[in-house]
């Protein structure tokens, strides 16, 4: 078998000594706003951008005529791009309150359901900003409300459906309307941070694999500037973007630079050579046995982060199927493994009998990013940095009680 290869990001600044090609054709792996900064960065070593009255230009240097911009991404989706926010900041009072969770644990089997947040955080909010809106989709479940937000961007060429939605935003921009859901759906990402911990294994599971894509796309929040200049590339016939399937993979090329293996939308595989490889996905989530301090893991003062099943029989069914995800505790508890450490809501970290460890907090976003679905923004740090602050003073305070 030929080995799988995951090269990091090459840097976006260029350096003297960095071997950038002229000519080069680049694959660029994920369309975050990560892949955004190298498709903007790459675009100006080999060209240039011209403003053309309402419209940018996009033009090769002559000593470029090769040049071109390959994304592979498994949805195919290209960012959202930014709009007119009517929302205040986000603050906490925003999120279900530490007291609000454990009444709601104590009356729902010890869990807070995916469902009643999602209608706290998204649909209530959503109704006071626009009632239309509201009344399609009030009786749609998470799966069905995704469905029909994503539904247009699969129907849709992704280039085709970014220019329309720069329309719409340019629109809410001009016009100072915000567009509800997407204003509604971002505060959503926030507010849910905090009641995930206490979600039960099937609600994670549901959470990531339906709402987090939507979600992702959506918070992404592009400059119009940067549309501008991707959209002159696609215009120029110089970037496109394929989508691929969860077997695709890259490996070194014997030559120079790397092949990229997928199927395409039609079935057919593909090997397709490329002189230099982006890996844009963005930070990924550090493994529990990857974690660099070694004594943390060995006497047991950290632990890796899990969630326990509600129905049993759903763990059952996950561990049977030689999941190594699924753990299963005497007599019939099963639990799912989630990717970094154990945190509590005070983001200290818990051993492997879920005590917290007074004066270790753990904030860095490899290692908390299984229990912590969105844990980027401003809003975000401001929320935990608080937290964390509160509880210093608690544990500080209680020690000088007892001094």
């Amino acid at each position: 078998m030929k080995k799988k290869f995951r090269a990091g990001m090459i840097p976006l600044i260029p350096h003297p000594n960095f071997p950038v090609s002229p000519t080069t054709q680049y694959a660029i792996r994920g369309t975050s706003l990560t892949a955004v900064d190298a498709i903007k960065t790459l675009a100006r070593l080999n060209g240039k951008f011209n403003e053309e009255k309402d419209e940018i230009i996009y033009s090769l240097n002559d000593e470029s005529p090769d040049f071109s911009l390959t994304l592979f991404s498994k949805r195919s989706y290209l960012p959202a791009l930014r709009f007119h926010s009517e929302g205040s900041a986000f603050s906490e009072g925003w999120i279900m309150s530490q007291d609000e969770i454990f009444e709601y644990k104590a009356n729902h089997g010890g869990f807070v359901d995916l469902d009643y947040v999602f209608e706290r955080n998204f649909k209530q909010p959503l109704r006071k900003k626009n009632e239309k809106f509201y009344n399609e989709i009030k009786d749609l479940s998470i799966e069905d409300f995704v469905k029909k937000m994503l539904s247009i961007r699969e129907e849709l060429d992704s280039f085709e459906l970014f220019k329309a939605e720069y329309y719409e935003a340019q629109k809410s921009i001009d016009r100072h309307q915000t567009i509800a859901w997407k204003e509604a759906l971002a505060a959503f990402s926030y507010a849910i941070n905090y009641p995930a911990k206490h979600f039960s294994a099937e609600d994670m599971i549901r959470m990531r694999k339906t709402l987090l894509p939507l979600i992702s796309v959506i918070i992404a929040s592009l400059p119009q500037s940067s549309y501008k200049e991707i959209i002159a590339l696609y215009n120029a016939g110089l970037i496109r973007l394929v989508s691929v399937d969860d077997e695709s993979y890259v490996e070194p090329h014997s030559g120079e630079g790397i092949v990229y293996h997928y199927t395409d939308h039609t079935g057919d595989k593909k090997s397709d050579h490329y002189k230099m490889y982006i890996d844009a996905i963005g930070q990924q989530p550090v493994q529990f046995n990857d974690i660099p301090f070694s004594t943390l893991r060995e006497d047991g003062t950290i632990s890796s982060g899990y969630l326990k099943f509600k129905d049993a029989d759903t763990g059952k069914q996950q561990f049977q199927q030689n999941n190594g995800n699924i753990l299963k505790i005497e007599p019939d508890n099963f639990y799912l493994r989630v990717d970094g450490l154990n945190i509590n809501d005070h983001f200290q970290a818990l051993d492997y009998y879920g005590k917290a460890t007074p004066y270790l907090f753990i904030m860095a976003v490899t290692f908390i990013a299984g229990l912590n679905p969105d844990y980027s923004g401003l809003d975000f740090c401001d929320t935990a940095g608080k937290r964390v602050a509160h509880s210093l003073k608690s544990i500080i305070t209680a020690e000088q009680i007892v001094s």
